[in-house]
């Protein structure tokens, strides 16, 4: 949102995307046209004020203001006050959805709402600069704290109090249509990813035909819904991996893969390093 063209943050090839990153601009200015992107971006207004046009409507957030919304949602900014900065933080749409947050949040924010935190907190504006620093560190194990940390600010905001700032504008039903079925799919690749699910499975969960569920789940997230459920399978191995002593055979198995080999492959591939390793780096163990 910082920019004033459609650029956005440097990117790596298939990396940026999935992984929590920050902008590494800091002032907010005036963009010439709205963008769209796949991640979650959190914004936290630092100093001044900022006018967003957010699918054809405005808001204005101050200093102090903490906004989180869909990038897939038409977005710019319009007017600025001077000087007004802000920290901008990006966070992969499946880590999101991934998240323990209600429903309701989830809802919210893929119907095309930006989000409002109705209970900022008084050492906000430290904290987000600390992430915003250390994300621009490249190290990938503070980032991945600095993600779990992320996703507790925003349980935070569920449990505490949020608001809607803007409506999806006009002529949203059909979007929020799709929108709904895009969130219903990925609930449930989330829900059976464990199992020997296919893509059929997952479009016949939403009635939809494969070619059209797999066009429009593209169109929202930024992946298939292939690439969708093996991610979410890394997650459930990433997560048995770190909290137990399972074998990696059988944490493949258990994660969702039909195959040991099939898992080393993906897990090397999105995580750059193999299952024993990430274990023995992140945990100490083997």
């Amino acid at each position: 949102m910082s920019r004033a063209s459609t650029a956005r943050i440097p990117r790596l090839p298939g990396l940026s995307e999935r992984i929590v990153s920050a902008d590494t601009r800091r002032e907010v200015l005036v963009m010439r046209r709205a963008h769209q992107h796949s991640q979650i971006e959190l914004n936290l207004m630092l100093e001044g004020a900022a006018t967003y046009l957010f699918n054809g409507r405005r808001v204005t957030i101050g200093a102090g203001d903490f906004v989180f919304f869909w990038g897939a949602i038409p977005h710019q900014t319009i007017e600025v006050s001077s000087p007004a900065s802000f920290v901008c933080l990006y966070l992969p749409i499946e880590m999101f959805l991934s998240a323990a947050l209600g429903p309701r949040l989830k809802s919210a924010v893929l119907g095309g709402g930006m989000i409002g935190d109705r209970a900022p907190l008084p050492f906000d504006g430290p904290q987000f600069e600390h992430w915003h620093a250390e994300l621009n560190r490249g190290d990938d194990r503070i980032t991945a704290l600095v993600r779990q940390e992320i996703e507790q600010r925003l349980r935070r905001s569920d449990l505490c109090g949020w608001e809607v700032l803007s409506d999806t504008g006009d002529g949203a039903a059909a979007s929020e249509g799709r929108h709904a079925k895009v969130w219903a799919m990925a609930g449930f690749i989330a829900a059976h990813a464990s199992e020997p699910i296919s893509v059929s499975d997952v479009a016949a969960s939403v009635c939809l035909h494969p070619n059209y569920a797999m066009a429009i789940f593209r169109e929202a997230l930024g992946l298939s819904i292939g690439g969708y459920l093996t991610r979410q399978r890394l997650y459930v191995a990433q997560a048995l991996l770190l909290s137990t002593d399972t074998d990696i055979v059988t944490i493949a198995f258990e994660a969702g893969f039909g195959s040991v080999s099939r898992f080393y492959e993906a897990f090397s591939r999105h995580f750059a390093m193999p299952p024993r390793q990430f274990r023995i780096l992140y945990r100490g163990g083997g």
